[in-house]
């Protein structure tokens, strides 16, 4: 899977690029223009976790070829309060949306 970076959205976090800070693989790094680059792409093993801090949406992974049609598909994560809020855009135009609890809400057992 590939991490893609939207030069649109990204505005590095206003020099705080909060991405680069938490992967966890050390393979985002600011570029001369301001916004996020990567240091080596084929070494990302798709954790995600740049894409859940990101304030702006400019990080997105593009999910691998798969049965269920997920050629082409785009997974984005927006981070609620409570939730994050993940959403697969498909090739064919169809939206999945799933939310799940945030980790840091204490889970009733």
């Amino acid at each position: 899977m590939v991490v893609l970076i939207d030069r649109e959205l990204c505005n590095g976090c206003g020099g705080g690029y909060r991405c680069a800070a938490i992967c966890p693989g050390n393979l985002l790094t600011p570029g001369e223009d301001g916004k996020i680059h990567y240091r080596e792409p084929s070494l990302c093993w798709d954790c995600t976790a740049c894409l859940k801090v990101c304030p702006r949406g400019a990080l997105a992974l593009r999910l691998p070829n798969g049965e269920d049609g997920t050629d082409g598909a785009i997974l984005k994560a927006t981070m609620g309060r409570e939730t994050v809020r993940w959403t697969i855009r498909f090739s064919d135009g169809r939206v999945k949306v799933l939310e799940v609890l945030n980790r840091r809400v204490p889970v009733e057992t």
